[in-house]
């Protein structure tokens, strides 16, 4: 199957998945940047050390951009649904499970089309194992399924958001994640 078919209907795939935001990008736009990373070395979100999809477990700045350089393209994704985002921590989590879910379906579909290889991001840290065992030294159960954010790789998002003109405003009233999957 030609590998285009599949990368043409990803957008068809991200909108039944209740994914509203599916843009193409070339990958050369993800930089990561020091500042970003030093977010996460100052532990911000008391995630530093602590998941296995966090830095430091995610590997140096340098190793982000080698990564990276293997990827000529990828689409952009947003998953954003009502929530009382102050109060409903609970639903934080399931939203966030959600969208982990629909980058790893959309992973499934690009991988059946013959789309390889390719690497998914997710919104916020993996919340598949909670508490996450890189806290206690034990491996991850689901290495299969884990994914990294843009953040944990040190890709500014607000910026990248301001780069395809799509809103990064924090609502009060909605969530909204932002991921990707190269190829």
């Amino acid at each position: 199957m030609a590998v285009d078919k599949p990368v043409n209907d990803i957008s068809k795939h991200a909108a039944a998945l209740g994914i509203a935001t599916c843009r193409e990008l070339d990958a050369a736009v993800l930089v990561p940047e020091m500042r970003i990373r030093a977010l996460c070395s100052a532990d911000k979100c008391g995630n530093y050390g602590k998941h296995y999809m966090c830095p430091p477990h995610v590997g140096t700045l340098t190793e982000m951009r080698q990564r990276l350089s293997r990827f000529q393209r990828g689409v952009l994704l947003q998953y954003s649904e009502p929530l009382d985002v102050r109060n409903d921590g609970e639903g934080l989590v399931r939203t966030k499970i959600d969208f982990h879910r629909k980058i790893l379906r959309l992973e499934d579909m690009l991988r059946d089309g013959g789309v390889e290889p390719l690497w998914g991001m997710i919104g916020g840290s993996c919340e598949l194992c909670r508490p996450c065992r890189a806290a206690s030294g034990e491996p991850c159960p689901l290495p299969d399924e884990a994914r990294m954010s843009l953040e944990s790789i040190a890709v500014d998002v607000i910026a990248l958001l301001g780069r395809f003109g799509l809103d990064s405003d924090f609502r009060p009233d909605r969530i909204t994640w932002t991921g990707c999957i190269l190829f």
